[in-house]
């Protein structure tokens, strides 16, 4: 995963910045193809400084006799390309900065693709689902699973560490509980623990191992003693 995160870190920034140079190229060609070309008077041959260069002067005179002015493709103005340039390098730097931590990152990742959990299913009426929440919360905290990275900034700099926790989720289907922990409990133990809070809520709870991705399955929220809904 520090692997992963040093490699988005480093590309993302540059990826943003290609992308908005390529989208600000297209938009500059775009309006340059509107904008007539301009025509520049053929400059007398005496002012042509090589015989070669006269040589070409006369030799597209025989083919074009009529020609009077050269047709320029429309140049783009230096304030669009300075413009373009801020952008680029803006996008940039604020890419760099707004990349999360490297333990949000390894967060945000795992509640994507998943991550091991023990999941409490349970039917209770909603009104009762805050206060057993509450009563299990001594057995529910001590299921979180903390996340430490540590990694250089820079290649001289001094170590960072970064730290996160994986919480526990709560899913409310009407009479459903549903309580996935941030990190795999053997279920015999954890409704034994249970057990000693609430004797009959642990024994009709039923609990299982699972993958849990809280970001892509619907419902989840994140849970706590001072988040409690």
């Amino acid at each position: 995963m520090l692997g992963l995160y040093l490699f988005v870190r480093l590309a993302a920034p540059l990826l943003l910045g290609v992308v908005v140079a390529l989208l600000a190229s297209r938009w500059i060609n775009a309006r340059l193809a509107r904008l007539p070309a301009q025509q520049i008077p053929l400059p007398a041959e005496s002012l042509l400084d090589s015989p070669a260069a006269r040589r070409r002067y006369r030799r597209m005179r025989r083919r074009r006799p009529g020609l009077t002015h050269l047709p320029v493709p429309p140049q783009a103005p230096r304030h669009w390309l300075l413009i373009t340039v801020a952008m680029v390098i803006g996008v940039a730097v604020g890419s760099a900065v707004l990349t999360p931590e490297g333990a949000r990152f390894q967060l945000m990742v795992e509640s994507t693709v998943g991550y091991p959990s023990t999941v409490i299913d349970i039917a209770i009426d909603e009104q009762q689902q805050d206060a057993l929440l509450q009563a299990w919360s001594p057995v529910l905290m001590q299921a979180v699973r903390p996340i430490s990275m540590r990694y250089r900034r820079s290649r001289y700099g001094p170590p960072t560490d970064s730290h996160a926790v994986i919480p526990v989720q709560v899913r409310r289907q009407g009479d459903r509980l549903q309580i996935a922990t941030g990190q795999p409990v053997q279920p015999q133990r954890l409704r034994t623990a249970l057990a000693t809070l609430t004797p009959a809520a642990a024994k009709a709870a039923e609990i299982s191992e699972r993958n849990v991705a809280p970001w892509r399955e619907s419902g989840w929220r994140a849970w706590g003693p001072r988040v409690v809904r």
